[in-house]
């Protein structure tokens, strides 16, 4: 939840959002220095630390503990008889990610389509640890984790959809003129952005405005800001699909939820894909925890984007989507083909994303409308998208049509290692 705060610029409400959590009770130094001591990575000497070595015990401890968890997490991998081989790197590097980040719980799915015509199947799932830190319900393949800014990957396939279908409805409609979003007020300097310029991030609208959301009583559509870069340069925001949400519910007549249920998930057999929290932590969903609360105090999904006043429903298009890892992954397999019409677009790489030196990314890293594209070394074109709340990490990299791989956790942080695993999986025929 906090990096969703700071990515809409609301840092200064954590504490009114998660009162519990230690980083309130801390000042920053502080926090960082019990994450630091969490993770053991002294050198021994406490870095001039005065005291009669209790600390460096209470350290020598804990990575002892961390060690024995990951020798058991890689036995339990060893002694699996339905583990193929090109999997092994990848989840080898989530057991010691995880362990060392302490994350309470993981999942991971890689879903293949055999042949042309022949429906996805997952070929491996792995899960570790619980649901919810402190209590005993396992993670297992059907755990639904929040999956954070992934869920502006199903926006984009909504809104391309109703591209597809819908005359009057296309790349070029401009918000303003369209009248979808009563109420909605354009900064000054911006454009009347069209939907293409929405989902490609190149709107030119900055982050919302959290002092005037407060002021409004939850109501975002006056607090929309105009990004420092130019109207068709890239700049990643939530804002962009917050607006292109309202759209959608403005052009349908439905919530985000019922969209979701009724467009994607009904039509794919998806049953744990939604955005419906309540339902969710009904059914057993993960809880968040927060990458900075050393305590790990667990989450509802049902609250964690109770973080303002008002409804915070607007906030689903851009993050509130939840779904179990395989359910995920055959969402992204069905990108580009006639299970989801008008998606196809979804999948032409965008204009380069570049580094704030004015260069490429590493492996020429593209946004195109809704979904990352990198091209791999072999020169294997991936797609995907990262998701991080603060409290929930998910990853969904795949290739069209092939292999898809995802990652959840329920706490935020990254999971470089993993990721660059996944990443070689992909690029295996």
């Amino acid at each position: 939840m906090r990096r969703a705060l700071v990515a809409l610029g609301l840092a200064p409400w954590l504490c009114l959002a998660c009162p519990g959590c230690s980083s309130c009770a801390d000042e920053p130094s502080a926090a960082m220095g019990a994450a630091n001591a969490r993770d053991g990575d002294g050198d021994g000497d406490g870095g001039g630390r005065s005291g009669d070595g209790g600390e460096d015990e209470a350290r020598t401890s804990a990575g002892s503990d961390a060690s024995e968890r990951k020798r058991d997490c890689l036995d339990a991998l060893m002694a699996r008889d339905d583990l193929e081989g090109r999997f092994v790197a990848m989840l080898r590097a989530l057991c010691g990610e995880s362990i060392n980040r302490e994350i309470p719980g993981v999942a991971v799915a890689v879903v293949e389509r055999g042949g042309e015509g022949e429906p996805p199947r997952m070929v491996m799932h792995f899960e570790r640890g619980v649901s919810c830190f402190g209590e005993d319900a396992p993670v297992d393949a059907s755990t639904r984790f929040r999956l954070g800014s992934i869920s502006k990957v199903l926006t984009a396939a909504l809104v391309l959809g109703f591209v597809d279908e819908r005359e009057g409805f296309a790349l070029e409609t401009r918000v303003g003129a369209s009248g979808l979003i009563p109420g909605l007020v354009l900064p000054p300097g911006i454009r009347d952005p069209s939907v293409e310029a929405l989902l490609g991030q190149r709107a030119g609208l900055g982050p919302i405005e959290p002092e005037q959301v407060v002021a409004d009583d939850g109501d975002w559509r006056r607090a929309l800001t105009a990004a420092p870069q130019r109207e068709g340069e890239h700049s990643y925001v939530n804002a962009n699909y917050v607006v292109l949400g309202a759209m959608l519910e403005g052009l349908a007549g439905s919530d985000y939820g019922q969209l979701v249920r009724a467009r994607l998930a009904g039509p794919l057999g998806l049953s744990t894909l939604g955005a419906d929290a309540e339902v969710a932590v009904a059914e057993g969903a993960a809880c968040g925890h927060l990458e900075e609360d050393p305590d790990r105090h667990p989450i509802l999904v049902s609250e964690d984007l109770d973080f303002m006043p008002g409804d915070p429903s607007w906030l689903r298009p851009t993050g509130g989507v939840l779904a179990d890892a395989e359910d995920l992954g055959r969402f992204a397999l069905a990108i580009g083909g006639p299970e989801l019409p008008g998606s196809a677009a979804m999948l032409e790489p965008g204009a380069p994303v570049l580094e704030r030196s004015g260069e490429p990314r590493r492996y020429d890293e593209r946004y195109g409308l809704g979904l990352r594209a990198w091209t791999l070394p072999s020169g294997r074109l991936v797609y995907g998208h990262s998701g991080d709340n603060g409290s929930f990490r998910a990853e969904l990299l795949f290739v069209p049509g092939q292999r898809a791989v995802v990652i959840l956790a329920n706490r935020g942080g990254e999971l470089a290692v993993t990721r660059a695993a996944a990443l070689e999986l992909l690029d295996e025929p």
